[in-house]
């Protein structure tokens, strides 16, 4: 008989498998030839040529790749596999950007891989993602010995760009991103690589009602990654085209105390706000074909610390976390388990509007009320929060107009 709350795995003794991997080679060899070639071994002209070539005689001038989750986990696998020099010699991809991967790679270049797998606290929990070397910087591993890069030094790597939300900080290991688990300190990130959080987002984005958190415990975050994305996609590109470096990165640290362990966040007590969970611990790969019933040797990752309304501090704070009107995270739990994350949801707990509703409630955050007054201030608010992310180069200006549009149509005080 089944019991709830579990999950059910059937193993087996499997033969023949699949040749698997083909598709970083095909990655390479099609966009390298996409960008210099003028037509394959059979006269077939190169699509991309469009009857013209570039000042450097090359059908495309320049090549981009952007991933998100498992394509961004494929980006950075293909990094690791050395795939950026194409069998001529040349640079593939000039630039990068892998969001919401996390620490991870992808389960493809296996016997007996499976792409589609994804690990978390309950899902494909034994299934290789996590592996050494998880940062751009030159590391040595704790665990294992060794020692290594993401980046290969090689001359062929992409500039890179790598945003997370809060959510692949619980669930992902981002934290291997650019804090180091050997020392529990800062990395100095290499010149050609940068590292963004973007805080009180949840992993894919939620364009629904908050009021359906489906399996889990605590209303979804409807805070989008969105515009600081489009941001740092246009930043990458200028990085690539015209030679000018994005941003600093914007990440949790070690140094000012804003990235800590999972058990140390304090989050405010509100009703029905369910409690803070453990994180998803990142542990050394196990014999997936035979695993064992729990990790060996784990990482020590952190999260982003919050402040007393329980929204992070760190990274990039767009308006609905800068001016906030409730607390925003990156991880959700579950209704019938909840100190187990819930798959990779977020949470939003709105604010009270008034005083005598919070203190009704007995909730530790401000009210709107207080906190704003009235919409005449809040939208000075967001429009300060907004003019610094676009003097910054982490928000488009026109992302910052439809932020401030959106706050001065907001009745604050509706029911």
């Amino acid at each position: 008989k089944f019991s709830p709350v579990k999950i059910y795995e059937l193993w087996y003794e499997a033969t023949q498998p699949k040749v698997l991997g083909m598709g970083y080679a095909a990655t390479r060899d099609v966009v390298s030839f996409l960008r210099y070639e003028r037509a394959d071994s059979k006269g077939t002209l190169n699509p991309a040529l469009g009857g013209n070539l570039s000042d450097d005689g090359n059908a495309l001038r320049y090549a981009l790749g952007v991933g998100i989750s498992q394509s961004g986990r494929y980006l950075r696998h293909y990094i690791e596999l050395g795939m950026n020099k194409d069998e001529q010699g040349r640079r593939v991809f000039d630039g990068m950007l892998a969001h919401i991967s996390g620490a991870g790679k992808v389960f493809a270049n296996h016997t007996f891989g499976m792409p589609n797998r994804t690990a978390t606290q309950h899902e494909d929990r034994y299934y290789p993602e996590n592996w050494f070397p998880f940062s751009a910087a030159h590391l040595a591993d704790p665990l294992t010995g060794q020692s290594g890069a993401l980046l290969r030094n090689d001359g062929f790597d992409p500039l890179l760009i790598e945003t997370n939300t809060s959510t692949e900080y619980w669930q992902k290991g981002a934290s291997l991103l650019h804090i180091d688990p050997a020392t529990l300190s800062d990395i100095a990130e290499p010149q050609n690589a940068r590292t963004y959080l973007i805080a009180g987002t949840q992993h894919g984005g939620h364009f629904g009602s908050t009021a359906d958190p489906g399996a889990c415990a605590n209303p979804r975050n409807p805070n989008s990654a969105g515009p600081a994305l489009r941001a740092l996609l246009v930043a990458l590109d200028e990085w690539v085209t015209k030679g000018v470096a994005p941003p600093k990165s914007r990440i949790p640290s070690i140094a000012d105390h804003s990235a800590i362990e999972a058990g140390a966040i304090k989050m405010p007590v509100v009703s029905g706000f369910s409690i803070t969970p453990g994180d998803n611990p990142a542990f050394l790969p196990v014999d997936w074909i035979d695993p064992p019933k729990s990790p060996g040797k784990i990482y020590q990752t952190r999260v982003p610390a919050v402040d007393i309304d329980g929204n992070e501090i760190a990274g990039i704070r767009l308006p609905p976390v800068a001016a906030p009107l409730g607390t925003h995270t990156g991880w959700n739990v579950y209704k019938v388990a909840p100190t187990e994350l819930c798959d990779r949801d977020g949470s939003f707990v709105p604010f009270a509007k008034t005083k005598a509703e919070r203190e009704a409630a007995h909730d530790p955050r401000l009210s709107i009320e207080e906190r704003y007054g009235n919409r005449e201030a809040y939208v000075a608010k967001v429009k300060a929060a907004a003019d610094a992310l676009v003097s910054d180069r982490l928000l488009l200006a026109s992302d910052a107009q439809a932020f401030v549009k959106a706050a001065e149509i907001r009745d604050l005080l509706a029911k």
